[in-house]
């Protein structure tokens, strides 16, 4: 199932440490359930909140691109002190990636997604928009099995396809027209699923702080070049929203990552749904936005979905270690 861990090149200095044994990210788990939820709650508001900034950046004249690359830009900024005491401990050869073309490409995979995200919330209302991109667990695990070779059997494949049903109810292709913004959102959830699936393969080398200062690198240089191709001018207002972007995004993803660590993943994904009536929240009182039912109804049918997929996911990793 797992490939083999990269071997380190010997280049005459001090390795970087495995993961399972120095890393921070891997001491032994807590189960506190109710802290994991009350985390990744608050995940789900910041993350939302930043859906609403970047919703109003794009209304104020910013263009989604140049929206991607602030997002990126401050967040890697706002990364860094928390990964000096990494560097610190281990020096700076830590830094060095194990697998340097594989985090590559998770960097750029995740710049071309928050680029299509960006698009997607320019065009779309926040709580359609969310609905839409809780379809990423569904693509991670059929990426898992066409990709990875990992086992989906019948329960999981039947989730997913009943997950895509709730799609269908939000679209409603044939009844209303699909629109762009639908197919940017459909997109950038498959390139969210894609990175998971990167991340699978990446943690088995390489510890997550190290995943995360990459990552954030790849995404601001990848987010450059195209930012730059349609920058317009910046405004006092604009670098506040930049800044305020990258602090939401930063802040959300240490909430989201804390509560997985803090309780099992099928004890805190179902609140990760949150995002949803936030984001609706926030679009009604911002920008005048009212979902209508078929919305609720095809999220509740993804999410549930994907909850099944979580639960089911943390069942069969137990019985694989029992």
């Amino acid at each position: 199932m797992s490939p083999p861990i990269a071997e380190i090149g010997h280049t005459g200095a001090k390795p970087p440490p495995e993961p399972s044994k120095e890393s921070p990210s891997d001491r032994p788990k807590v189960n506190r359930p109710m802290l994991g939820a009350i985390l990744m709650t608050i995940a789900a508001l910041l993350l939302a909140g930043l859906s609403g900034m970047a919703k109003y950046a794009a209304e104020s004249g910013l263009d989604p691109l140049q929206i991607a690359f602030l997002r990126s830009l401050f967040a890697t900024i706002a990364m860094m002190p928390l990964l000096a005491p990494s560097i610190l401990k281990y020096g700076i050869g830590w830094m060095r990636p194990q697998r340097p073309w594989l985090m590559t490409f998770r960097g750029l995979s995740s710049a071309v997604g928050v680029c299509l995200f960006m698009i997607a919330i320019a065009k779309l209302p926040l709580a359609e928009m969310t609905a839409i991109t809780f379809t990423a667990p569904l693509f991670a695990t059929i990426g898992s099995a066409l990709l990875l070779g990992e086992t989906v059997r019948l329960r999981r494949w039947s989730a997913v396809i009943i997950g895509f049903v709730g799609v269908l109810i939000i679209v409603r292709p044939g009844y209303i027209p699909l629109s762009d913004g639908m197919l940017w959102a459909i997109v950038a959830a498959l390139f969210m699923a894609m990175a998971v699936l990167v991340i699978k393969t990446l943690t088995r080398s390489d510890p997550s702080e190290r995943i995360v200062f990459w990552t954030n690198i790849g995404l601001t240089v990848g987010t450059f070049v195209p930012a730059v191709m349609v920058w317009v001018p910046m405004t006092l207002e604009f670098w506040l929203i930049g800044i305020g972007l990258g602090l939401l995004g930063a802040i959300g993803h240490i909430f989201l990552t804390r509560s997985f660590s803090v309780a099992d993943a099928s004890m805190v994904v179902p609140f990760d749904y949150a995002r949803l009536p936030f984001a609706a929240l926030i679009g009604y009182f911002a920008f005048g936005h009212l979902s209508d039912i078929y919305t609720w109804v095809g999220a509740g049918v993804i999410a549930a979905s994907a909850i099944y997929i979580a639960r089911r996911e943390q069942q069969l990793a137990k019985s694989k270690t029992s």
